[in-house]
Parts: structure tokens; C-alpha cells; sequence
């Protein structure tokens, strides 16, 4: 249960009549008529506040009634796309109402009766493996960093560690990675404090949006489609979406996304104002 001083912080945006939350529910109002409300986000960072350590991290129970809520309605889908472990975000979701599932950045994608897994995504476990166990005896010795292995992926979290650290760190991972980079074996994906070591796949958030979209079109008719993201992985989201949908950055980085809020607090108000219109 959220603390009072936790309940108060959430519900500030909406109580002060924040006028970017304002904004963005007027633009899903405005939504071309006859078409169905895909409401896509990412997770952590969106959804969720950052914990220091990710394992902790779970979505908060009125956030996760109010999806449950819209993921109800007649004319919305809802899905969340990752850079987690596509079982991980289901259990951290914690959602009772079928939605999509996009694990690895859209590697791997379930739910509301559609899978997917990228054909090529279990070429390089092993070889990935090896570089995780390489990674943790070198990192193990900066405070502040954490190896999160994924299996399919491997991420190196910085949020606590010191700027000395965080570039000894980033420098680790060049080096012990680097030759795999340059046979394009491997790819290095920075975010927000992490720099996650996926294998060489194209594929992106964009193309997980992308499948998402198809999918939900095929059955159900045209769709207008919704994205909230964080993280600069999120920018492929956005331009998947470009001009045909809404594009919500939130927080304060720059972004293309042609909305903003101001962070997971202010994603709740605005998913509890969707509520009250008529989708």
C-alpha cells in the first residue's frame, strides 16, 4: 500500500489541473472517429517510478486498475512494451485485462491472443552468457553498478554509481563487448543509466509497435494508436507512430514525441481523465 505522502504525489498533476496532462487527454478526444484506441507504453521510468534496484520495481495498484479499467472498454487495446523479459513485465504488470506483452524492445511479444519471438533470438544465448559472466567479475568492483542478466540480453545499471564509476564502467563494457560489435554479432543499446548488450537483431520498440498495430488492426479494424515512453529507446516508438497517432515523452529529455509529461505521477492523472471519455 502507497504511503499517504505517496498517494498525495500521484495524485498532484490531476488535482493541480496540470495543463500538459489537459493537453493530452484533449488530443485523444480529437482522435479520428471510427477508429480504435491503441494504448501502447513503456514500463519502467512511464508506468513506474526508478528503483535502485530493478527487481523492485512493480506497477502501483491504482495505475494498474485504471489500465485494467481502459484495457476493458469496448474500443481500446492496451499493451506495454519493454526492454524487460517479456514474463518478467507480465508479473510486474500484474494486469487481470488481456493486453500485449512486448518483451527485449519487441523481441518477443504475447498476449491478447497474438505471440511472437523473433526467429533469430536465441542464436547467441550462449555466446551472451559468457560475456554476462565476463561483464560481473569486472563490475563487481564499482559501487553503484549492477549486471542485470536477462538471459537473452544483458543490462549494466548505473543509476547509483558515481560519474567515475559510470564511465569505468561504460568502458568495461566497450572493451570486454567491443569485439563482438565489431563482428556484429552483438549490439549496444544505451538508455537511461544502463547500457543493455542485445543481440545484433534490427528490430527495435518501433517495429514491436509496428507488429502490435498490424495485429490488433487485423482484428479489429483501423486503428489510432497511442505511445508514452521515457527512455531514448522510445524514439523508435515515436517515429513508428509519427503523424497517424499521439507521441508522449515523459519527463524532461529531448524528444520527438509531440507531447510531454512530466512523469509517472502525471501518466496516472492522465490515464484516470481517459477514463471519463467516451472511447
Amino acid at each position: 500500500m502507497r504511503s499517504t505522502s505517496q498517494r498525495k504525489q500521484a495524485a498532484a498533476p490531476e488535482a493541480s489541473g496540470d495543463p500538459a496532462v489537459a493537453r493530452a487527454v484533449e488530443a485523444v478526444g480529437r482522435r479520428p472517429a471510427g477508429r480504435r484506441l491503441l494504448l501502447l507504453s513503456d514500463f519502467d521510468g512511464t508506468l513506474c517510478e526508478f528503483r535502485p534496484a530493478p527487481e523492485s520495481v512493480y506497477l502501483d495498484r491504482a495505475r494498474r486498475d485504471l489500465l485494467d479499467a481502459l484495457a476493458r472498454r469496448p474500443g481500446v487495446t492496451v499493451g506495454l512494451v519493454s526492454g524487460r523479459r517479456l514474463e518478467d513485465l507480465r508479473a510486474r504488470a500484474g494486469l487481470e485485462a488481456p493486453v500485449y506483452y512486448a518483451g527485449l524492445h519487441g523481441l518477443e511479444i504475447a498476449g491478447a491472443g497474438a505471440s511472437f519471438v523473433h526467429e533469430r533470438v536465441a542464436e547467441t544465448r550462449g555466446l551472451l552468457q559468457v560475456l554476462a559472466r565476463a561483464l560481473d567479475a569486472h563490475l563487481s568492483a564499482l559501487d553503484g553498478v549492477r549486471l542485470e542478466n536477462k538471459d537473452l540480453s544483458v543490462a549494466v545499471h548505473t543509476r547509483l554509481a558515481s560519474p567515475a564509476h559510470r564511465a569505468e564502467a561504460r568502458r568495461i563494457v566497450e572493451r570486454v563487448v567491443g569485439p563482438h560489435l565489431a563482428r556484429r554479432t552483438f549490439r549496444m543499446l544505451p538508455g537511461s543509466a544502463v547500457i543493455e548488450i542485445l543481440p545484433n537483431i534490427p528490430w527495435t520498440k518501433g517495429h514491436a509497435v509496428r507488429w502490435i498495430r498490424a495485429d490488433v488492426e487485423r482484428r479489429h479494424g483501423p486503428a489510432w494508436p497511442v505511445y508514452l515512453g521515457d527512455d531514448v529507446t522510445d524514439e523508435d516508438a515515436f517515429e513508428a507512430i509519427g503523424s497517424s497517432g499521439l507521441t508522449i515523452v515523459v519527463g524532461d529529455r529531448e524528444s520527438a514525441a509531440a507531447m510531454r509529461l512530466s512523469g509517472p505521477p502525471a501518466v496516472e492523472a492522465w490515464l484516470r481523465s481517459l477514463t471519463d471519455l467516451p472511447l
